[in-house]
């Protein structure tokens, strides 16, 4: 830590404030974004699905192998998410914190990767992580699809979900989520029990994308927008897809281009956020260009845009984004753009030159 307060990351957050309980510092929003991003932790056989069986945080940690994850599911982010997980355990804050209730699924015939972790904190509070995209070429698939449908499959296992994690009790309740999983924690809200809605005191959302104009005009999202907490980063591309109908808070970052979605390159001074006064120039491009695109295709051009572009990203028979990017995938997909049927390819030519169109024109605002 500098001398005038100033944090890389949110593990040095854990250094610095690990040993300091919620009753001298109540939750915060970095808190939020710790709790959201170990979500992205792999805990099968580590963490049950049952919200009746709890494990804390130091007995979780001393049942992990990060060696017997399958390297093929790995992230990122994977070395500090280990390195999180351990500080965690070690930390005064977070120690007695027990977790419950982790689910992992992913279905490639409905598009659709999902996962969510219960905590009970020692403020005595609740708080439901829904994990965000996890580098799957399912999981960002399903990020395009918020675009065109009314209720993804992954949104509607969130609202299921919460409903099943505090279907008893009265604690107050926290939600929040990094990328996807921020998108996830607000719509939940949105539709979850009323009698579950009314408890939630706070929703974080962490460069998540937005929302279709008919949940952003519907009289319950006006209801939660107060409790709604938005972040992004200074050059955000995810979390500025889709409207938000508030003004989200943006972060001051130690990265450049697409790494600063990643939450480990989010700037901190104490316990809050280093904020920035506007988005970045390269990012604010982007996001005309994508946003212009979007709003002149209409749901079915935009529903065949996304299938034609991951039927060519998954033309090399790979999983992950990390995987298809290798040089020696590029021939099965120059491949797999030749075959794509003549509307797919028709709508992919119309949509790339939207985005140029929009994107030129950006530079010059």
């Amino acid at each position: 830590m500098t001398g005038d307060g100033i944090l890389a990351n949110i593990l040095d957050y854990l250094d610095w404030r690990g040993d300091v309980p919620f009753s001298a510092d109540p939750f915060n929003e970095i808190d939020g974004l710790i709790l959201s991003q170990f979500c992205y932790v792999n805990l099968d056989g580590v963490v049950s699905d049952s919200f009746e069986e709890m494990i804390t945080i130091p007995d979780a940690f001393r049942r992990y192998r990060p060696e017997s994850v399958d390297p093929r599911s790995t992230i990122l982010t994977f070395e500090q998410d280990n390195l999180l997980f351990r500080k965690l355990a070690e930390s005064r804050r977070f120690r007695g914190t027990t977790l419950r209730g982790y689910v992992n699924e992913k279905e490639h015939d409905e598009d659709m990767q999902f996962a969510a972790l219960t905590y009970r904190l020692g403020d005595g509070s609740g708080f439901v992580a829904f994990r965000g995209t996890d580098g799957t070429v399912v999981g960002w698939k399903e990020d395009f699809t918020l675009s065109y449908m009314q209720m993804t499959t992954g949104q509607e296992r969130a609202i299921h979900y919460l409903n099943r994690a505090f279907d008893e009790g009265e604690c107050p309740i926290r939600l929040g989520g990094h990328s996807k999983g921020g998108n996830s924690a607000i719509y939940s809200s949105l539709f979850c029990e009323e009698n579950i809605r009314r408890r939630i005191t706070n929703i974080y959302s962490f460069d998540g994308p937005g929302f279709r104009d008919e949940i952003l005009n519907s009289e319950v999202y006006r209801e939660m927008l107060p409790r709604i907490r938005s972040f992004i980063p200074e050059a955000s591309i995810v979390g500025m897809l889709l409207g938000s109908g508030s003004d989200p808070k943006i972060v001051k970052n130690s990265a450049i281009g697409i790494k600063q979605h990643y939450a480990y390159n989010w700037e901190l001074k104490r316990n809050r956020f280093l904020l920035a006064g506007r988005l970045k120039k390269s990012g604010d491009v982007i996001n005309k260009a994508i946003s212009g695109m979007l709003e002149e295709l209409s749901d079915t051009e935009r529903q065949i845009f996304a299938d034609a572009l991951f039927e060519v990203l998954g033309a090399p028979d790979k999983d992950n984004l990390k995987e298809i990017a290798k040089l020696k995938c590029y021939p099965s997909i120059i491949k797999a753009i030749s075959n794509l049927r003549p509307e797919q390819q028709a709508v992919m030519k119309n949509a790339f030159k939207k985005i140029a169109q929009n994107g030129t024109g950006a530079f010059f605002k």
